[in-house]
């Protein structure tokens, strides 16, 4: 675990590489979150494979035959002169954007040779993937890798600090499939893990792959100087964002624009085009939803120094080597210290000096570190949280599993002693079948994996115009809050606005049209306890952690001004009613509080909401999460305990362990509301301590006095 730029990947490619001249039958499996490292990272090996004089063995007997013009079993020389022409590598990506014919080409490098002759094409050592190909084409169809898989030594598993929440639940099981794998064909792959900066290396590596390992923290790479500029802007931090960009494209710097919604990422790049039409073609968006050839496309752009500017999501967060950057413009705090310095690392990297600025948003995070930078630097990095004995995670896994080789009541990687309520529940869902003798278990389906998406909650929705042109993507759980019929999806600067959502389909109808303003979801939200299964003691106070049912609707939306966000009108919607169940915690409101808090004249239910705000607010600060991906309610009378509550919860089916992360620490937890709440000089409550711009009701009522004097009262 190191910072950007300091040479992890050497750690893995020397001994790989070593091993290969040692043993030319040597195979490798390097695992990236993106398909964008991918690319970027097979060039690189492939090149010090030709500098160490490693290329692939083109002296078969077949090749020789097609040079000489003589027909071999099953390969004529036509067909043989053809798959020479785009000879395999050393090195091969192997993923969904690879054509067909050539993830062909790259199996049949993995087949017995022809009558005892060496093997063509040749032997390809290293492939580089990503967990969902493992999970969709790797593990369901391992027979066909069989000699990959027998001598398969290292398995590089990059960048570990993105495996996380729902993903990286998910990554854990895909990963313990694939070590499963690898026991059947008799390997024992090491596993080499990289990190950048976050505050449980260890343990993260241990939950996500299942096994004991070592953590190497020294950074001895040398770094030139960075400067921060914290920018807390008197105008709208996406006009200030906006001049900072076309100045840096002015003096000539190299500058990536950081932000924290697709939405803005498509309006900083129209404002700058509208501003500065002589960057036209020298600055482009970037984000998840664009087609793959698009995101390559502009990758390439970037490296060749074609393009001087790109404004992104976090899709360009991770180690994709983008050429020498001068300037980094977070357009609001990344959400995460570990973020921000991964951000940060995308600038100086070929040696020279960088500049890295952040410009706060109107949010509790931003203005508590402009107001503390000293507490930005000092601060200690957050924790990767994952949960892989999350029962949905498990239940979508194990049939999975089963499918490719099937479960073992001895078996080496899953505890089914452990596991066994689960299992039962598999087979009396029809889905897991038990031997005759009840001790394995096979999937009832033949290709369960296509069921099972691992980077969200359900799978993608397709958005298409009205021609039928595909737009992009939104994930299943996005899809309400964004895909609503009258809502506005913005892609490549330009608006469209949803005309229909076609759930059955999972389809998504937009048309284009030019509007000065963006939509916002409203939601009615409420919760049930399904389960209590611990309570901590804090001085007076009692919290309760365990299940919760969530039902969530989007019940309608605001159009509100692009310029300065006021609501120009509010819109209903009829939606369906979205049921999941979760982790989380919850806090009583005894009959002495609520008295104080009637006699001091504060409002119940705004109390509760501004302290429900400005605690999960907060929660980044120890968990490696967004805003987004915590939930929470307040009732002034919740009907289960006959008085006022507050409800915390992961965002997610089934929880992903975010919650159980701040019931440990849930006293510093508080502390930090506190601070933000006391320090903001707002009189009411504003979006700097209190306030949620994703509310599904409206922040109101809001009593940002009220939770202060609450909050101090549960701390004593």
């Amino acid at each position: 675990m190191t910072p950007t730029a300091s040479g992890k990947s050497l750690i893995y490619n020397i001994p790989v590489i070593e091993s290969i001249i040692e043993n030319p039958e040597t195979t490798a499996l390097y695992i990236f979150p993106l398909k964008g490292l991918e690319q970027d990272q097979v060039k690189n090996l492939n090149e010090l494979f030709e500098n160490v004089g490693i290329t692939p063995p083109f002296n078969s007997p077949l090749a020789k035959g097609v040079e000489r013009g003589v027909d071999t079993p099953g390969n004529s020389v036509t067909r043989t002169k053809r798959m020479m022409r785009s000879p395999l590598r050393c090195a091969e990506v192997y993923d969904g954007d690879t054509t067909a014919y050539r993830r062909g080409k790259i199996r049949k490098a993995f087949q017995k040779g022809i009558a005892g002759e060496t093997e063509f094409p040749p032997r390809v050592n290293v492939i580089f993937t990503n967990p969902d190909m493992i999970h969709l084409a790797l593990n369901p169809f391992h027979k066909k890798w069989e000699v990959f898989f027998k001598e398969l030594r290292y398995i590089v598993v990059d960048e570990i600090h993105t495996y996380r929440g729902v993903f990286g639940s998910n990554v854990a099981h895909v990963l313990r499939r694939l070590r499963r794998i690898c026991n059947y064909y008799g390997s024992n792959p090491q596993f080499i893990a990289c990190s950048a900066t976050i505050a449980n290396p260890l343990t993260l590596a241990e939950d996500l792959i299942g096994l004991p390992f070592k953590a190497i923290t020294e950074n001895g790479a040398p770094c030139e100087g960075k400067h921060f500029i914290f920018i807390n802007p008197c105008e709208s931090p996406y006009t200030e964002a906006t001049r900072f960009f076309i100045e840096c494209l002015q003096a000539g710097l190299k500058t990536i624009v950081f932000t924290k919604a697709r939405r803005i990422t498509e309006l900083i790049y129209k404002w700058t085009l509208d501003k500065a039409p002589e960057f036209a073609k020298k600055i482009s968006p970037y984000r998840a939803g664009f087609l793959p050839r698009e995101r390559r496309e502009i990758e390439q752009r970037l490296f060749s120094g074609e393009l001087l500017g790109v404004i992104s999501t976090s899709a360009l967060e991770l180690g994709v080597d983008i050429g020498g950057l001068d300037a980094c413009i977070l357009v609001g705090y990344p959400g995460s210290i570990s973020s921000t310095w991964q951000r940060a690392g995308r600038v100086g990297r070929h040696g020279q000096e960088s500049i890295i600025a952040m410009i706060a948003l109107e949010d509790a995070l931003d203005h508590y570190f402009m107001r503390h930078p000293d507490a930005f630097f000092g601060k200690t990095h957050e924790a990767g949280v994952i949960d892989p004995e999350n029962k949905n995670v498990l239940k979508k896994h194990l049939p999975c599993a089963s499918s490719e080789i099937y479960l073992k009541a001895d078996d080496k990687i899953y505890d089914v002693k452990k596991l066994r309520p689960v299992i039962d529940e598999l087979v009396a869902e029809q889905l897991l079948n038990p031997g005759k003798n009840g001790n394995i278990w096979f999937s009832r389906r033949r290709m369960p994996h296509r069921e099972v998406e691992i980077r969200a909650i359900g799978s993608s929705f397709d958005i298409l115009d009205e021609s039928g042109r595909h737009i992009g993507e939104l994930s299943g759980q996005r899809v309400f809050r964004e895909g609503f019929p009258g809502g506005i999806y913005l892609h490549w600067g330009r608006q469209y606005k949803v005309t229909e959502l076609l759930l059955e389909e999972r389809k998504v109808i937009c048309r284009e049209v030019d509007a000065a303003y963006y939509t916002q979801a409203r939601t009615k939200n409420e919760t049930e306890v399904i389960e209590k299964r611990e309570v901590k003691k804090m001085r007076s106070l009692e919290v309760f952690s365990g299940t919760l049912r969530i039902k969530n609707r989007v019940i309608g939306y605001d159009k509100k001004s692009i310029f300065d966000r006021t609501r120009i009108s509010r819109h209903e919607l009829n939606m369906p009613e979205y049921i999941f169940e979760t982790e989380g915690i919850w806090i009583k409101i005894d009959k002495q509080i609520q008295k104080t808090i009637d006699s001091l004249g504060y409002d119940l239910a705004g109390t509760l909401h501004a302290a429900e705000h400005a605690i999960i607010s907060c929660m980044p600060l120890f968990a490696l999460c967004d805003k987004g991906d915590i939930g929470g309610l307040s009732y002034p009378f919740y009907p289960g305990f006959k008085e006022p509550a507050i409800f915390i919860y992961d965002g997610y089916e089934g929880g992903v362990g975010l919650t159980k992360r701040a019931f440990d620490v849930i006293e510093e937890w508080f502390r930090s509301a506190l601070m933000v709440i006391t320090e903001c000089d707002c009189s009411d409550g504003c979006p700097s301590c209190v306030h949620d711009p994703q509310c599904g009701s409206g922040n109101q009522p809001m009593d940002k006095e009220g939770a202060r004097f609450l909050i101090e009262k549960w701390l004593g």
